[in-house]
């Protein structure tokens, strides 16, 4: 596209080449990547009195591009502070393929918007482009992740109004009239926005907009909102238990950074921050690239759950697995259901019948590892069951049970 707008420039550097990005012996640095814009040779000297932006009027004036290559190699430190500041947002780990990538998208953008500076309109080439890099940025993340919008707007648009809805704890009234007061639209083009962007993540729709009938299922396996790390903490588990839980083989460097970061707490030195600092799973998305925000909390609740397992193993915790084998209905209410379950992880499964109008349950078969003489286990999962809501009975569940809480 820029080969089209920029045919009568001359790409002609003279004596001048670029620095290599990276030598073939070696792993690519944050070096490489913040010096990417480099010209081996040393830049021509300006007047004391002149600024990089004469680099731009000289382009302009001999159609030779070099000169923005020299505009470009001193004023890198520009880009390399809103590249760097656009990804810390998101992640105090930064990997240098990804600031290189996103480093020579902003150097396309700038040879694509180029020929459309008039420096005869007061402003400054740093002026004109900035809101081009900006969108550039948005653009990249927007193609790492596994959605699908018409326009950068468009996605603009779902990245604020799913940050509204977490900031408002899963409130889609308020998000909603929220959106429409920051953004100036009718609440009906807001509820419509927030409704596109859940459906390009692939989660289920909150009831309130779902205005359309549809019969939208969980597939994934769900761990009570109650109970996540920070909730390991706080209830009184033995320290010694859960740090050997934490730092055991079966938690990757991936998982450790998941629960750490998205419960705001620091497993190495105990700092434990405020939940205003957590990370979204937005924000999540772009720790381990090439996930979106579903892919994220997925992720998560899978860290989760091993950690779970981990204190089960460790004989911290018990858990309850429940998992639906059928339904029976009345028009679409559903009147009774069967599950099965699985003690602590283990074992030949057990069957539990439920009578959803009378609100009653009973256990069919127990399963092998089963505390019936406590009922503590088995109580555990038929009230998950039995308080949910009937139109969204769970379809597989983890339940963490601590005995004392109990």
């Amino acid at each position: 596209m820029e080969q089209q707008a920029l045919k009568y420039y001359s790409w002609d550097l003279g004596d001048y080449a670029f620095r290599a990005s990276m030598a073939e012996h070696r792993k690519l640095t944050m070096y490489d990547a913040e010096n990417v814009y480099k010209l081996v040779q040393a830049l021509p000297k300006r007047k004391h009195e002149s600024n990089p932006n004469d680099y731009i009027l000289k382009a302009k004036e001999t159609h030779e591009l070099k000169y923005l290559f020299f505009y470009l190699d001193e004023n890198e430190a520009y880009f390399n502070n809103q590249i760097r500041a656009f990804l810390t947002s998101e992640s105090k780990y930064i990997a240098p393929e990804r600031f290189m990538d996103l480093k020579l998208e902003c150097r396309e953008e700038v040879l694509r918007r180029f020929p459309d500076y008039d420096p005869n309109r007061g402003t400054t080439f740093i002026t004109f482009i900035h809101r081009f890099i900006i969108d550039t940025m948005l653009r990249f993340r927007m193609s790492e992740e596994f959605y699908s919008f018409d326009s950068l707007s468009e996605y603009k648009d779902a990245r604020r109004i799913m940050q509204l809805y977490t900031e408002c704890y899963g409130d889609s009234e308020k998000t909603i009239r929220l959106f429409s007061e920051q953004s100036g639209c009718s609440e009906k083009t807001a509820a419509e926005k927030l409704k596109a962007a859940w459906r390009q993540r692939n989660r289920l729709l909150p009831r309130k907009i779902n205005d359309e009938g549809e019969d939208w299922e969980q597939d994934d396996e769900l761990i009570p909102d109650y109970w996540d790390y920070a909730s390991i903490l706080w209830d009184g588990m033995e320290a010694e238990k859960v740090n050997q839980a934490f730092w055991g083989k079966s938690m990757s460097y991936r998982d450790q950074t998941l629960l750490e970061q998205r419960n705001a707490i620091c497993m190495t030195c105990g700092r434990i921050s405020s939940m205003s600092k957590r990370m979204s799973f937005d924000e999540l998305a772009t720790l381990f690239e090439g996930c979106g925000p579903s892919g994220a909390e997925r992720a998560y609740n899978r860290a989760v759950e091993k950690l779970l397992l981990e204190l089960v193993r460790l004989g911290q915790l018990h858990c309850v697995r429940i998992r639906q084998e059928s339904v029976q209905r009345i028009g679409k209410k559903i009147t009774a259901a069967v599950y099965a379950y699985q003690v602590d992880n283990d074992g030949e499964w057990g069957s539990i019948q439920f009578d959803l109008q009378e609100k009653t349950a009973w256990v069919e078969t127990f399963a092998e590892h089963d505390l019936r003489d406590t009922w503590t286990v088995t109580d555990a999962a038929i009230q998950a069951v039995l308080e949910s809501d009937n139109g969204k009975l769970p379809k597989k569940m983890l339940i963490p049970v601590d005995l004392e809480r109990y």
